[in-house]
């Protein structure tokens, strides 16, 4: 092995990399659900609407909303690493929603990017949102255990 070639596996495997993967997953699917999700905030809203209402689905104009806050807005908090767990679960069950249910039927290729943003939100959800995140300032466990008390 060369040199260089060492020096890449040791900066790949070193701890300060270990600590990034969990934030860039974090902020790569935020960045991807904002995407997805700005495109029905401005301007197709109203398909997403018409969509639901089409399969027969209850509330189309509620759930509309839900899906597209969950995109849009959960996103957005993701990307900062806000309230993250909690957002990634309502991704995981909106994309399972997406996969499993409206897409029933459907051919793999359709399935596929909701299929690859249900896993991605599946991991943020049990990593958790790494240690760059508002999250991990604001909520970091910094109490000292107490001492187990002689008898």
């Amino acid at each position: 092995m060369t040199d260089t070639k060492k020096y890449i596996a040791s900066l790949m495997t070193s701890e300060w990399v270990a600590l990034l993967w969990p934030t860039i997953i974090r902020i790569a699917l935020g960045v991807l659900l904002i995407y997805h999700g700005g495109r029905k905030v401005f301007g197709e809203f109203d398909n997403v609407v018409a969509d639901i209402a089409e399969i027969g689905w209850p509330l189309p104009y509620l759930q509309a909303f839900a899906a597209v806050f969950i995109e849009f807005a959960g996103g957005i908090m993701l990307v900062v690493g806000l309230f993250t767990r909690p957002m990634a679960f309502a991704s995981v069950v909106l994309f399972s929603i997406i996969t499993f249910l409206y897409l029933y039927g459907a051919p793999f290729p359709a399935k596929e990017k909701a299929l690859l943003f249900l896993i991605l939100s599946a991991y943020v959800l049990f990593i958790g949102p790494g240690k760059f995140s508002v999250d991990h300032f604001l909520f970091k466990k910094t109490a000292v255990p107490k001492q187990a008390l002689p008898e």
